[in-house]
């Protein structure tokens, strides 16, 4: 970690709460779930469509998943209350993941049943590299279960591929990010221009089996060469779609997006986890501090 990094991570424990919150706030919805509702409702006006994210990992505690699982459902039932164009994404640890395996799955199958009532999709974050076994794992069973679910995977991790290999029988909704969490060079790789290669290597896989994918980056010259792939391979509009961190300050190149017929979809955070969730993932990834400092000064009008 460079000195810099060591400390802004060392110091932000020390910042006053509500300096915290202005700079989380570029990216983050609020607090309530009507929070996150108005924000995608007002992007579906603009011609996104959105999802959105309840903040909040790592449940240690069984009674806990049993309130984020209700979360998630009185999630969906808002989507369908609202009439928005808008999914939900998941972290399977906040579900119990990392507790008992059967106690998440109990736990999806439930948030699952509640998508199939309003034919709704399921997105299962993927998170750091203890897990993405299980993960895959956990959305193979999904995918078996209830068709409309999917998972995410990481261009920087160097598996990525064999686990295309993996998900491909299972008909998967792949959202493909270059990554956040820091791993190791043995597990993953560190060259931004590697990461970037191995992302369009992924990417172009992906389209050879006809997989639906979520292009999840705000890398301009990413988003040209993919451009550019799903040209030369004539992808169908139906079969992929670029992401993008609502708060992120790249509108011209989104416009330019819609403009040029492709769909465009906003991933939404929301909750009252806001500052554990800014704390852990500035502690995860000292350099996303730059990006965050970034988006606060250049922020981003589609929220407005």
């Amino acid at each position: 970690m460079g000195l810099l990094n060591w400390l802004v991570v060392g110091s932000a424990p020390l910042m006053p709460k509500f300096i915290i919150g202005r700079v989380a706030s570029v990216y983050v919805a609020g607090d309530k779930l009507e929070d996150g509702l108005e924000l995608a409702k007002k992007l579906n006006s603009k011609g996104f469509t959105a999802t959105l994210d309840l903040l909040g990992e790592e449940v240690n505690n069984r009674k806990e998943t049993n309130k984020i699982r209700q979360a998630y459902c009185d999630l969906l039932d808002g989507i369908a209350n609202y009439g928005i164009d808008c999914n939900i994404s998941l972290k399977l640890t906040a579900l119990g993941l990392r507790i008992d395996e059967s106690l998440c799955w109990d736990n999806l199958s439930v948030v699952l049943d509640k998508a199939r009532e309003y034919n709704n999709f399921v997105r299962m974050d993927m998170e750091d590299s203890t897990i993405t076994e299980a993960t895959i794992k956990m959305c193979k069973k999904g995918k078996n279960y209830y068709f409309n679910c999917g998972t995410v995977l990481q261009a920087y991790m160097r598996r990525t591929s064999e686990d295309i290999d993996n998900l491909k029988t299972h008909n998967a909704n792949i959202r493909l990010c270059k990554g956040a969490y820091k791993e190791s060079p043995e597990l993953a790789y560190q060259d931004y221009q590697e990461v970037r290669n191995n992302y369009m290597k992924n990417a172009e896989k992906i389209m050879d089996n006809g997989i639906f994918i979520g292009l999840a980056t705000h890398d301009e010259w990413l988003i040209n060469e993919l451009e550019k792939l799903i040209n030369k391979k004539q992808y169908k509009k139906a079969n992929y779609e670029f992401q993008a961190l609502s708060g992120v300050p790249i509108d011209k190149i989104l416009d330019r997006l819609i403009n040029s017929g492709h769909n465009v979809r906003y991933y939404i955070p929301y909750g009252p986890e806001w500052y554990a969730y800014s704390m852990r993932r500035m502690k995860e990834n000292p350099d996303i501090w730059k990006d965050t400092l970034k988006a606060f000064f250049f922020r981003s009008k589609h929220r407005n």
